[in-house]
């Protein structure tokens, strides 16, 4: 079936591209359309899939976010328009088979506010440097983004981090070992990004804001 499945994917993306189905001012490039092998079944399954959802999305005056775990980047998007490109220098993920649908931010990451004095007077308006440089964003249904910097950029809140992820980890493993029971599966991804794209993704996300994403033949990278 891959033909057919070929098809739908261009079909797909001409309606993703097309001033027709999208106003001129928002309409995409095909340089940002998906990078797709139409000769592998499973890829152009997960193309269809994100294509399908995309227009959807694209359909509505709104901003969204993909996690690309393919091509590396968590793009933000518009009425099919790239807005924002973060590239992810690595990635690893859990349960990545669940992440199959649209899932909606439920919170902001919170802001980081720098310590002024009270003789100081008033406190400057929030700004990019103010947002933090590690989060977890958490999703309905069911989903967990973990966003850190790498260990070379920042060590000690690269060690802050993986620190906790292998807290959660244990207290998981030991609750199991306690009940006999396997933990509920929660789907997880967690990314590397620079500090400045960390802060810069955590400025651009609000609360509902739609995120899909493209998963990658393999768990972690």
């Amino acid at each position: 079936m891959p033909s057919r499945s070929a098809s739908v994917v261009c079909l797909l993306v001409f309606l993703l591209v097309s001033p027709v189905s999208i106003p001129s001012a928002w309409s995409a490039d095909l340089e940002n359309t998906l990078a797709i092998d139409l000769h592998d079944p499973a890829v152009l399954q997960e193309a269809t899939r994100i294509l399908t959802e995309e227009v959807k999305l694209a359909a509505r005056a709104q901003t969204y976010v993909i996690v690309d775990l393919v091509d590396r980047a968590v793009v933000i998007k518009g009425r099919g328009a790239e807005l924002h490109r973060f590239p992810i220098a690595q990635w690893s993920a859990a349960h990545l088979a669940e992440v199959s649908t649209m899932f909606r931010l439920q919170a902001r990451p919170p802001v980081s506010r720098r310590k002024i004095e009270p003789a100081a007077g008033d406190q400057p308006p929030v700004s990019l440097d103010d947002m933090p440089t590690d989060f977890t964003l958490t999703f309905s249904p069911s989903l967990s983004v973990a966003v850190h910097p790498s260990a070379s950029e920042d060590f000690w809140r690269w060690l802050r981090f993986t620190g906790r992820d292998w807290w959660v980890w244990l207290k998981s493993w030991a609750r199991r070992l306690a009940t006999g029971t396997e933990p509920t599966a929660q789907p997880v991804v967690r990314l590397t990004l620079t500090p400045h794209d960390a802060q810069s993704l955590a400025w651009t996300v609000t609360e509902g804001m739609p995120f899909l994403v493209r998963r990658a033949s393999a768990e972690a990278s």
